[in-house]
C-alpha cells in the first residue's frame, strides 16, 4: 500500500480550501528560450548588449512568476488570489454573478483552456487557473448558491449526479410504500 504525503494546511479552518495554479507554459517557455540565449551570447562573445538583455531578462522573469498568483483560498464569502510580490487580492464572492469556461474575445486572441472566468455584478472580469478544476468550481459554487456556474464539464457532472440521487429517491419511495 503506497502512503501519500499530504500538505499540512494547519492554518486553514474546515470551510477554507486552499487551490494551487496551474503551471503557466507560456512563462516557463519564456525563461528557458532566455536562458538558452543569455548563455549563447556568452558563448558567442556579444558582452557589449548582454547587460541590458540580463536586466530586461530578470525584470520579465520577476513579472512573470512574481506578480502572477501562485494560489487561491476560497473563504466563507471571500477568494483570496495570493501573489508571490505585491499584495494579495481579496474578491467578494457574493457580488460574483457567474462563473464560466473562457470566453474568446477580440482583444484575447488566445484563450487559456485550463481558466476560468468570474464576472463581478459590477461587469468586472476575473480571470483564475487553478490545478483541482472542479474542486474550485466546487468550492466557489457552495460559498455563493446564488452565482450562475457556465462550466459545462462541472454541469454534465452534477446533472448525472442530481438524475442518479433522483432515480434513488424514487425508488426508495417506491420500495417504502409496498
Amino acid at each position: 500500500m503506497e502512503s501519500k504525503k499530504v500538505e499540512s494546511n494547519a492554518e486553514l479552518t474546515p470551510f477554507e480550501k486552499e487551490f494551487k495554479v496551474q503551471l503557466n507554459l507560456p512563462a516557463a517557455y519564456f525563461s528557458v528560450f532566455y536562458v538558452i540565449y543569455v548563455v549563447y551570447m556568452i558563448v558567442s562573445g556579444n558582452f557589449s548588449d548582454l547587460p541590458a538583455i540580463i536586466v530586461l531578462g530578470v525584470v520579465a522573469i520577476g513579472y512573470l512568476f512574481g506578480y502572477r498568483p501562485y494560489k487561491y483560498v476560497v473563504k466563507r464569502r471571500t477568494l483570496e488570489i495570493h501573489r508571490r510580490i505585491g499584495k494579495t487580492k481579496e474578491i467578494n464572492l457574493m457580488n460574483c454573478e457567474t462563473i464560466t469556461d473562457p470566453i474568446a474575445k477580440m482583444t484575447k486572441i488566445i484563450t487559456n483552456a485550463h481558466s476560468y472566468e468570474i464576472y463581478m455584478d459590477d461587469g468586472t472580469r476575473q480571470t483564475v487557473a487553478p490545478k483541482d478544476q472542479m474542486g474550485f468550481v466546487d468550492a466557489v459554487v457552495h460559498s455563493n448558491k446564488r452565482i450562475h456556474c457556465q462550466v459545462e464539464e462541472y454541469n454534465q457532472t452534477h446533472r448525472k449526479w442530481e438524475k442518479k440521487r433522483r432515480k434513488e429517491e424514487k425508488k426508495a419511495k417506491r420500495t417504502a410504500a409496498q
